[in-house]
């Protein structure tokens, strides 16, 4: 993307007509599924779907007549496709693999609440693919192509889901510059924000803060006076450097990060002063980097006699957040206890959570989920989340795909329930004191940490873990802070063996 040549002229914006067009089919009123739509929603049950990573370019002898076409044509030409078989382990999502998740989203939860999708719609490496394939440095060219793609999404899912309210946030890959590099106010979050608004069935008001800072602040559509914040947490990730595609994405200065944990007290202000509570969504969880931290621990301590050194360990740390951020918000849950009823994240593509101040009688948490793409060789993935009228969180399953490797366009991909939180723990309610609860029983005993870490990469053989990385990916759960993770995990580091490889 970098090498793209920068244009003075203005990118061209997509035909008005067209565009219209665009949104009456993302509305429903030409899906063949509008009649079954009309069907109530599910008054207590909402579905989660996270990390699609969807890459068009899969097949690159299909991309010119992507390019060359509006959204509504992509699946026939998609469906052309030589490539029969789904993404595997290792691959971001193919044609394919997408419909065959979305098809069994539909047939699993016809008619949910709404659906929340956490972030990372593109998937990685987009512009070096495109640039790659195509041969095209024309900047407008490669936005359309981008804006094209989330359209695409969007149709997917009106398809199957017509009037369904569908809430997105922004991933660390959903940029036309690339990872972690979302500009506030920039071309992406500009190209998107109608469509965004659409998807949540939001009134203009939505417009404003999604350009702004890729959030928003909307009714929760099933529950009374509670809402739904979306907070676009790229800015707080330790790695993050904004980048403005108008400048040929050149690194420029942001106050992002701060602004954003402003508006956000700002939304929760007024969510206590009118008496309602809150959801928070948002792509990046607050913590550690687990996975990254283990393996960098363990490129670091092979070979070496005081691989147990814990000084050692904490300069293998690796935090999701820049550590000032976390520690912020981590105020604004204590602070909002009141208000703030549940989190939703994803990123990891890892079936975990978080829980901050275990100890306490009602802890805060955050529930991620787990991945389409089966990029980091988990097995693709979706989630539902049943709740009460209070805005409580009652249980939650999640459901995925068996047969990754022999799945193809004539051979169905075969979905199934892999649990069911209930009856997996034995736990009441997903909540604070479950989960903290759930984390002191992963820490004490082995058979439930077995047990919790298979889910953890859904049920996947393809994932070859480094020695210990139990204690690192628990440690992750209550750790958000550097200090506090390396308590829990160096300083209970058994001698680190060179065994183990890399998913």
């Amino acid at each position: 993307m970098n090498n793209f040549q920068c244009k003075a002229r203005k990118c061209v914006w997509i035909d008005l007509v067209r565009f219209n067009v665009f949104l009456l089919l993302a509305l429903g009123c030409a899906c063949e599924l509008a009649a079954d739509s009309r069907q109530a929603r599910s008054q207590n049950t909402f579905l989660i779907v996270s990390d699609i990573h969807f890459n068009p370019m899969a097949d690159a002898s299909l991309v010119a007549k992507l390019a060359a076409s509006q959204p509504a044509q992509w699946e026939t030409i998609l469906e052309q496709s030589k490539r029969t078989a789904f993404s595997q382990y290792g691959e971001d999502t193919n044609w394919w693999l997408l419909q065959s998740s979305l098809d069994a989203m539909r047939a699993t939860m016809p008619h949910p609440a709404f659906i929340m999708s956490n972030g990372d719609m593109l998937a990685h490496h987009f512009p070096s693919t495109f640039q790659e394939i195509t041969k095209n440095n024309d900047r407008d060219d490669y936005r359309r192509f981008v804006r094209k793609t989330i359209e695409f999404l969007a149709l997917e899912f009106r398809k199957r889901y017509p009037e369904t309210p569908i809430f997105v946030t922004p991933g660390n890959n959903d940029d036309e510059c690339g990872n972690y590099s979302i500009f506030p106010g920039g071309p992406f979050l500009h190209d998107t924000a109608d469509l965004a608004r659409t998807l949540a069935h939001a009134d203009n008001s939505f417009l404003g803060s999604w350009e702004a800072l890729g959030s928003y602040d909307t009714p929760n559509p099933a529950i009374h006076r509670a809402r739904i914040i979306s907070l676009n947490t790229v800015f707080l990730s330790e790695i993050y450097r904004p980048t403005n595609f108008n400048e040929g994405c050149a690194t420029v200065p942001s106050s992002a990060p701060a602004a954003l944990l402003t508006w956000l007290e700002s939304r929760l202000v007024s969510a206590r002063q009118a008496h309602e509570k809150v959801w928070l969504m948002f792509h990046i969880p607050p913590g550690i980097d687990s996975y990254t931290t283990i393996h960098k621990y363990q490129a670091l301590s092979k070979g070496k006699p005081n691989a147990s050194d814990e000084g050692l360990c904490t300069s293998a740390i690796v935090p999701m957040w820049v550590p000032k951020w976390t520690a912020e918000f981590d105020k604004l849950l204590v602070k909002y206890q009141d208000v703030i009823a549940a989190s939703f994240a994803g990123h990891t593509h890892s079936d975990e959570f978080r829980v901050i101040n275990p100890s306490a009688k009602d802890p805060q948490f955050v529930l991620v989920s787990p991945a389409i793409s089966p990029v980091y060789n988990q097995n693709p993935s979706f989630r539902l989340v049943s709740f009460a009228k209070d805005g409580s969180l009652v249980d939650n399953s999640v459901y995925y795909l068996t047969n990754l490797l022999f799945a193809s366009s004539t051979t169905p991909g075969e979905w199934t329930l892999e649990y069911r939180f209930s009856e997996q723990w034995r736990l009441p309610r997903v909540d604070g004191a479950s989960l903290a609860k759930l984390y002191s029983q992963v820490r004490s005993q082995p058979s439930t940490g077995d047990e919790w870490l298979r889910l953890y990469d859904v049920s996947s053989s393809a994932i070859h873990l480094p020695a210990n990385a139990l204690l690192g990916f628990a440690c992750a759960i209550e750790g958000l802070d550097p200090d506090t993770y390396r308590n829990c995990y160096c300083r209970s580091q058994p001698q680190p063996t060179s065994g183990g490889g890399t998913p």
